[in-house]
């Protein structure tokens, strides 16, 4: 082979090695680019999850405040219905004993 021809060769192979080179850090540099991407939207898709988790919990949270307050309003009904019922029935079960009394005693 002659010098020209060696000198080629050479030249081509390190054009080979430098491109070579320059793939492999643009392969590095588009894998860096997709990682921090995907942990970009990653960060996003979590924050998001986070704010509709709590806004579903400020939610729940409300709807069992209002029916707990519902419920104690039932509660507090019927109490005072069962405090009137047995109001209203100690009267009516004082007036038999009196008069069971008089009946039985008041006469003698």
């Amino acid at each position: 082979m002659n010098r020209e021809a060696i000198n080629y060769v050479k030249e081509a192979e390190a054009r080979v090695e430098e491109l070579r080179e320059n793939t492999n850090r643009q392969i590095k540099e588009i894998k860096e680019d997709k990682d921090a991407q995907i942990e970009k939207v990653k960060e996003q898709t979590d924050q998001q999850l986070s704010s509709y988790q709590k806004e579903q919990d400020e939610e729940v949270n409300q709807l069992l405040s209002e029916d707990e307050k519902t419920f104690e309003k039932q509660v507090e009904s019927e109490v005072q219905r069962f405090n009137e019922s047995f109001e209203s029935k100690k009267e009516v079960l004082a007036n038999r004993v009196a008069e069971e009394v008089l009946r039985r005693y008041g006469h003698s």
